[in-house]
C-alpha cells in the first residue's frame, strides 16, 4: 500500500469519525455533549450505536494504516491508538450502566486516548521550526483535555471533545502533508518503512 493511501485512509477517518459523533450529539434527545463522552453515543441500545462503531472502526484502520509512514515512537503510538480504539469499538458500554462492559469499554478507550494525546508530542522532535511548535501545543492541549477529564466531572465531555479535536487535527494535517507531495516524493510503490525517520514535510 502505498503511502498516500495510506494518508488517505487516516484522514477519511479523522473526518468520518469526527463528523458521526458531531451529528450523533445533535441529533440524540436528552444528550449533553458538555457532560456526556462520546461513548454514551455508543452505548448498547442507542439508537445511533452502530454508526457510532463504525465510525470509530473505519478510524481505527486508519490509524493503523497510518502508523507505518510515522517514525518509529509516534508510529508505535499511532498504531495502539487505532487498536485500542477498535477494541473500545467491538465492546461498547453496556446497557446496564457500570459493569463489566463498561469496564473493558472505559480501559480500552483510556488507551486509546492517552497514546493519542502523546501521539503529537513523540513526533515534535522530528519537525522543524513552527511545525515542532504546532505538534507540542496540539499534544499539550490533548493531554491536558485528558488529564482534566477525572477532576471536572461536569465538563468531561467538552473536555473530551477539546482533546479529540486537537490530536485528531494535527493528525489529519500530518496526513494532509503525504497527500500533497508529489506521487515520486511520496514513494509510490516502495516500502513506508525507508521513512521511519522522518515525518511528512
Amino acid at each position: 500500500m502505498s503511502e498516500r493511501m495510506r494518508a488517505a485512509l487516516c484522514l477519511w477517518g479523522v473526518v468520518l469519525l469526527t463528523a458521526v459523533w458531531v451529528v450523533a450529539g445533535l441529533v440524540t434527545t436528552g444528550f449533553d455533549p458538555v457532560r456526556q463522552s462520546i461513548s454514551q453515543l455508543q452505548r448498547d441500545g442507542t439508537a445511533t450505536g452502530v454508526v457510532m462503531t463504525a465510525a470509530f472502526t473505519v478510524f481505527a484502520g486508519g490509524a493503523v494504516a497510518f502508523a507505518p509512514v510515522l517514525p518509529r515512537l509516534p508510529a508505535a503510538a499511532l498504531l495502539v491508538a487505532g487498536v485500542a480504539t477498535l477494541g473500545a469499538a467491538l465492546s461498547p458500554l453496556g446497557e446496564v450502566r457500570g459493569g463489566r462492559q463498561d469496564a473493558v469499554h472505559l480501559a480500552f478507550g483510556a488507551t486509546g486516548y492517552a497514546a493519542l494525546a502523546v501521539l503529537p508530542l513523540l513526533a515534535a522532535v522530528h519537525l522543524p521550526g513552527a511545525r515542532r511548535w504546532l505538534a507540542v501545543a496540539a499534544g499539550a492541549v490533548a493531554s491536558a483535555c485528558l488529564l482534566g477529564t477525572v477532576p471536572a466531572d461536569s465538563i468531561s465531555g467538552a473536555l473530551q471533545r477539546a482533546g479529540f479535536l486537537s490530536a485528531h487535527l494535527w493528525l489529519a494535517a500530518m496526513a494532509v502533508q503525504v497527500l500533497r507531495q508529489p506521487q515520486e516524493a511520496s514513494g509510490r510503490g516502495a516500502p513506508p518503512a525507508r521513512r521511519r525517520s522522518q515525518v511528512p514535510p
